[in-house]
């Protein structure tokens, strides 16, 4: 390694620190923040408190807490069930099947990639089948927003998998349904596990689509819940942070442990494409 390139990594490991910093620092101002009495949080800044306030997480599990977690988990977890078992399926079928209608039919759905949200003819769909402001509507409304990009991780992992061994499982009697449970869906081991964390990421972060869907706060999601939680406690800045804590807690820690498997299932993917 010469000492122009050792000149250049100084430099880009330099550059990724403060990149690093830039990222940590607001992280660590939230964190601290959640701890602090009413007037240390009011100066947002990462240093220590001065004594350790826990009772402000207490106070933001009183205040409807529990009530959207179990919303965002129903919600979360139906839609990711919803998502990842279609779209295998429609992935396996448009790989192994590889005619021009399904070709077609691939193209049409992966469009829906970059396809924005319309609020208004969503709206008007749900109030049509009954299911508008119900937390099984916005599941459903999920599933089709994100079938696209995850329809397309499949069909890349899946024509990757040998066509031989379906045909073996045929001539063992395997057929339809059964030959995809039984024979391709453990080797989607890791496609699944990618898909599924991401899914879970976006359906628990999404603020925007549950404001205009659901009509009670009764079936509120967290983010909404952190939404009116800051316009009832907008001066109280300990609780906001704690309740934005409580909030990213499962999708940090689901990240931290799963990240192998997401970095895994993307780059077997993308070769196997």
């Amino acid at each position: 390694m010469n000492k122009r390139t050792k000149k250049t990594n100084l430099i880009l490991e330099i550059i990724l620190w403060v990149f690093s910093l830039v990222t940590i620092y607001p992280l660590l101002m939230i964190l601290l923040t959640s701890f602090k009495s009413k007037g240390e949080a009011a100066y947002l800044n990462i240093n220590i408190p001065s004594e350790w306030h826990f009772e402000n997480y207490v106070t933001v599990l009183e205040k409807n807490f529990l009530q959207s977690l179990g919303n965002s988990v129903f919600i979360t977890f139906l839609s990711v069930l919803l998502v990842t078992s279609l779209s295998s399926l429609f992935a396996f079928i448009i790989v192994r099947r590889d005619t021009r209608l399904c070709r077609g039919f691939y193209r049409v759905i992966t469009m829906g990639i970059i396809a924005p949200f319309a609020a208004l003819p969503t709206i008007r769909l749900l109030q049509t089948i009954g299911l508008y402001g119900s937390r099984v509507g916005l599941s459903l409304v999920y599933s089709a927003l994100y079938m696209p990009f995850t329809t397309m991780l499949f069909s890349s992992f899946i024509r990757g998998i040998p066509k031989e061994l379906d045909e073996a499982a045929v001539m063992d009697g395997a057929h339809g349904p059964g030959l995809f449970v039984k024979v391709l869906l453990p080797l989607l081991k890791p496609i699944l596990a990618t898909t599924g964390i991401l899914n879970f990421m976006w359906v628990w972060n999404e603020l925007q689509i549950p404001m205009y869907l659901l009509n009670s706060s009764s079936k509120w999601t967290l983010p909404l819940s952190v939404y009116n939680f800051y316009g009832q406690f907008s001066r109280s800045w300990n609780l906001v942070c704690a309740d934005v804590v409580l909030v990213s807690l499962p999708v940090i820690l689901l990240y931290i442990f799963a990240q192998k498997w997401v970095i895994d299932g993307m780059t077997a993917g993308a070769v196997k494409g």
